[in-house]
């Protein structure tokens, strides 16, 4: 029982979060450096497009910009937590019922949103399946980087700090506002979809549901989660 409360505990922080989505980062920028010969016009995740188009903003480039920003972020907690000692030993055993559960997750996510309510959280716009491959990753690793650390966790600081909301209000609040981002936000850019009501709140709900693994589960299980649903989608 202990065994699994620390799992529970510990799978979800910050380190183990990160060190589990390093593979997918690496991954997915190997397979960026096969296909783009440039920084900012080659093809990209949405959301890993619009970081990297922030930096610009102030003259700061490269091709491995925002692999290398969240693996300082990495080293940075490593270094917090490590100093004062609210981390045990790596469990290397959890990475794998990481890995299970993330599996699970996207399976269920398969079986609402895509049996159940029939959409989609990406458009294959005629990809083939090495870029097919690369998308779901970057959806994975990126969109739950800008839309639940970034979005969800600004409203909650906004609702809690500014406008004086209890806890639980200010994370449904959370939820539901990112949730709301994170579906118009397909609707961009040359590779958006068509905007339609009805595919808008089908991904509404595809938001909600991974803003609430984010918060139970954290990012690590959230990134799986929603790259693994998208190769099993398409594959």
């Amino acid at each position: 029982m202990n065994y699994f409360k620390d799992y529970w505990q510990e799978s979800r922080s910050p380190l183990y979060s990160l060190i589990f989505t390093l593979p997918l980062i690496i991954l997915y920028e190997a397979l960026l450096f096969t296909m783009n010969h440039s920084d900012i016009a080659g093809m990209r995740n949405g959301a890993d497009a619009l970081i990297r188009q922030f930096f610009a903003m102030f003259g700061i480039y490269g091709f491995y910009l925002v692999g290398f920003v969240i693996l300082l972020v990495l080293f940075l907690i490593y270094l917090f937590q490590h100093k004062n000692r609210k981390l045990s030993n790596l469990n290397k055993q959890f990475f794998l019922l990481m890995l299970m559960e993330s599996m699970l997750y996207a399976t269920l996510l398969n079986l609402v949103l895509n049996k159940v309510l029939v959409i989609p959280l990406m458009t294959i716009n005629d990809l083939n399946n090495r870029e097919i491959i690369a998308m779901s990753i970057g959806a994975g690793v990126y969109e739950e980087l800008v839309f639940r650390i970034i979005f969800l966790q600004a409203i909650v600081i906004i609702s809690r700090y500014l406008l004086r909301l209890n806890k639980v209000t200010s994370m449904v609040m959370g939820i539901i506002f990112s949730s709301v981002i994170f579906s118009g936000f397909h609707y961009i850019g040359p590779w958006g979809d068509s905007i339609n009501i009805i595919s808008f709140a089908l991904r509404f709900i595809a938001g909600i549901i991974l803003a609430t693994i984010y918060i139970l589960r954290g990012y690590g299980i959230a990134v799986y989660s929603h790259a693994l649903y998208d190769l099993l989608l398409f594959f």
